[in-house]
């Protein structure tokens, strides 16, 4: 049995049940689709060369590093 992530009905329990027993887990296909949306929204902000915090920069002290 596998638990499919939708974006919505994840509980502790299903949490529990994958971290402790291993539980297959699966994305439902809208899932995938909003993943591969913001995946081309990002290498877009890439390309543009956007500074954008933890992406292309260092985090914590070092976030006004921009790294390569």
């Amino acid at each position: 049995m596998s638990i499919v992530l939708d974006g919505s009905g994840l509980t502790i329990e299903k949490v529990v049940r994958i971290a402790r027993f291993e539980v297959k887990v699966e994305l439902d296909d809208s899932t995938l689709e909003r993943i591969k949306i913001c995946r081309a929204m990002l290498e877009e902000k890439i390309k543009a060369k956007e500074i954008m915090y933890g992406v292309n920069t260092g985090i914590g002290e070092f976030s006004e590093m921009v790294l390569n």
